[in-house]
């Protein structure tokens, strides 16, 4: 079978860039949006204005949105993994957490990512040495910024970074839930518009009776940071994510995990006034050389630069 070509031209790094971008600006906007949103009743809000712009997105594309029984239900379980649980997490912890350290801890996805494939996928998946001295590099810079002393204290900011890591969890993992189960075959804008859709029956069920229907009395600065979040954050987000994907492979769109906890911490002290302290700084570095170890980033570089070198001969 041909492998696909990828390249990293001018344009896919535009492409990425927007991508960190948009989800670097999400803490933010989720930090904003609990000033007066509930943390559930927002991922219940925020998934169904991603669904329906995703949704008319699909029609004037004239996209196929039939699917069958099968595949919806492998599309629902997939939406409870990677949207309703994860999002909640994140919105739960973020009322407790600066948005620089949710922003950091979002890079924590390569590590679980790795750590499940060898188990889950297998092959060229497994654990080699490089993976595990990778692995070992980000828990310590985990740990470090969580603060040893912390671990065993029920303190609201201790379980929001937690509820955070557990969030990465969970985006890992549903990362290698769909790629073991969605067909190769289906549209995945489609794929993701129905994922959004099930991900906001899920939240619906918890965020209904907690919190009741929202009221949507909210504030204009509120609504602003609701729907950047929704439409920018979510919707165009991915479908940026599967552009891509589809140009640059997995390997260089992985490059976001670099940039996103850049931007994070950069608009948490630009707008929030928010302050790294030692501790959280030294976390970044080691969690940085972990994701560098584990993603290989030298060979990823090395591949851009030869891409680059050839295009300019």
């Amino acid at each position: 079978m041909k492998q696909p070509r990828y390249v990293m031209g001018r344009l896919e790094w535009i492409m990425l860039l927007s991508l960190s971008l948009l989800w670097g600006f999400s803490f933010i906007n989720i930090k904003i949006s609990l000033n007066e949103i509930p943390p559930i009743s927002l991922v219940f809000l925020r998934l169904c204005i991603a669904f329906a712009a995703l949704f008319i997105w699909c029609l004037l594309r004239r996209k196929n949105l039939l699917l069958s029984g099968k595949n919806h239900l492998i599309l629902m379980l997939g939406g409870f993994l990677s949207c309703a649980v994860p999002f909640s997490l994140f919105s739960w912890g973020q009322q407790h957490v600066p948005t620089s350290i949710g922003a950091i801890f979002n890079g924590c996805v390569p590590f679980f990512t790795a750590f499940l494939a060898h188990f889950w996928i297998g092959g060229s998946e497994r654990m080699s040495n490089r993976k595990t001295i990778g692995l070992s590099a980000g828990l310590l810079g985990i740990l470090v910024i969580i603060g040893i002393d912390n671990l065993t204290r029920l303190e609201p900011t201790n379980l929001g970074q937690l509820a955070m890591i557990l969030a990465c969890f969970f985006y890992a993992f549903s990362s290698i839930y769909f790629q073991k189960f969605i067909p190769r075959t289906l549209d995945k804008t489609v794929v993701t518009t129905f994922t959004l859709f099930w991900g906001g029956i899920a939240i619906a069920f918890l965020s209904i009776p907690m919190d009741g229907l929202p009221s949507l009395d909210y504030s204009p600065k509120v609504w602003f940071s609701l729907s950047i979040l929704s439409l920018f954050s979510t919707a165009l987000a991915y479908v940026i994510l599967f552009r891509l994907l589809r140009r640059a492979g997995p390997s260089n769109t992985s490059l976001n995990t670099f940039i996103i906890p850049i931007v994070g911490i950069l608009v948490g002290i630009l707008f929030l006034d928010e302050r790294l302290v030692l501790e959280d700084i030294v976390g970044v570095i080691l969690i940085f050389i972990g994701v560098a170890i584990i993603q290989n980033a030298s060979k990823l570089l090395k591949n851009i630069v030869n891409y680059k070198t050839k295009k300019s001969h």
